[in-house]
């Protein structure tokens, strides 16, 4: 983690860290400018909205990266499938090397690795088994193939809260309720893609590991989005479920890691909750190596993790479900390298939920659709 996102994520840095973003003042107000002129733009109806003729559904923050969105996708996917929809997930693909609309899953075949699809696309094909999962920069594009290709009659977006371009019939806006803001500024002075009101848009907020947040500014937290939603937040734990061989293949228990030295490796936004969930289950750390965000592993950045294990030092390398996806196929076979299952615990607001799929499943019902064919649209 650089030193600008330790300063992001500080609600109050000490005085003389914040003067080092203090240049980034212009650039922020630049920033906050440019993203109200283009929410105008789609408020007023001059930039152009499409709707697919089946309902659509969001996921998304304020701030960038970190909030627990990819376990709040897995949990809202699980409920659309339980009713018997046919849901395709639609992702940015952040981190893959191809930028064009491809198909990462359909029909319980996945397709498409980490590389090319981005990490939370190739992780949510993994645990969704019989969902597509589509990736692409025009989310538009990728609902046409979903639906037409692969007979998709739910869509799902994965961090589509400033993706305006596609009308949806729901938006569930998820703060982490330990650091929802960080130091409340907008980029890059600060994490944030739009201040907090533009909650406003929203039909849902979700707050997050609540277990790890101040019982009093939660409390804050939940009436600041019960004021911008309507309705009272969902609220989750982030739950480890369970602890996997580094392929995510072989699943070994939540015991897996009781009274084992481990070395971390994580490439995430927030790798202290990551390292207080394994401390959490009995491990103890004796080695931590932090990444940026969806860093794309090599065989030597792992190279002092294994050493310790080789060496003695620790008994196993430890890393996300979200980052074993990046590791080289060596690495993921090694059976030292093992990896920590996590999904959203919703401890508060299930009904809630709920009711706002069941809303927006209502307000458009899904056209009767052939079976789709098996070529399964582009690649």
């Amino acid at each position: 983690m650089t030193l600008v996102e330790r300063l992001w994520w500080r609600p109050s840095p000490p005085g003389w860290e914040a003067a080092l973003l203090s240049p980034l003042l212009a650039l922020e107000a630049g920033f906050r400018a440019a993203a109200a002129a283009r929410a105008a733009l789609y408020d007023r109806g001059v930039l152009a909205v499409e709707r697919p003729p089946v309902p659509v559904l969001s996921v998304g923050n304020v701030a960038v990266g970190g909030a627990g969105k990819t376990p709040v996708a897995l949990a809202i996917a699980e409920r659309l499938v339980a009713r018997g929809r046919r849901v395709a997930v639609l992702s940015r693909g952040y981190g893959a090397v191809r930028r064009d609309a491809r198909v990462a899953s359909a029909l319980a075949s996945v397709r498409l690795g980490a590389a090319e699809a981005g990490d939370e696309p190739a992780l949510l094909a993994r645990r969704l088994p019989g969902v597509a999962v589509l990736c692409g920069p025009r989310r538009a594009v990728l609902a046409r193939m979903a639906v037409d290709g692969l007979g998709a009659d739910v869509l799902l977006l994965d961090d589509g809260f400033q993706h305006r371009a596609l009308a949806r019939d729901l938006d569930v806006v998820v703060l982490d309720a330990a650091n929802p803001i960080g130091n409340g500024h907008l980029l890059p002075r600060g994490p944030n893609r739009e201040p907090l009101a533009a909650i406003r848009r929203a039909g849902l907020g979700w707050l997050s590991r609540v277990d790890q947040a101040d019982r009093s500014e939660l409390e804050r937290l939940r009436a600041r989005l019960r004021a911008l939603t309507g309705r009272e937040p969902v609220e989750s734990n982030h739950a480890p479920v369970d602890v996997v061989d580094g392929a995510l293949l072989r699943s070994l228990g939540l015991d897996a890691l009781r009274g084992r030295r481990v070395a971390l490796v994580s490439g995430i936004a927030r790798p202290g909750s990551f390292r207080r969930t394994v401390e959490g289950l009995g491990a103890t750390v004796v080695l931590e190596q932090r990444f940026p965000d969806h860093y794309r592993f090599a065989a030597e950045d792992v190279a002092a993790a294994l050493l310790a294990v080789r060496g003695g030092r620790a008994d196993v390398v430890v890393t996300t479900e979200k980052d074993a996806v990046r590791l080289p196929p060596v690495l993921a076979a090694d059976p030292a390298v093992l990896a920590v299952r996590i999904r959203a615990e919703i401890v508060r607001g299930a009904e809630v939920l709920d009711a706002g799929i069941d809303a927006a499943l209502a307000a458009r019902p899904a056209p009767a659709r052939p079976e789709a064919s098996s070529a399964g649209g582009a690649q």
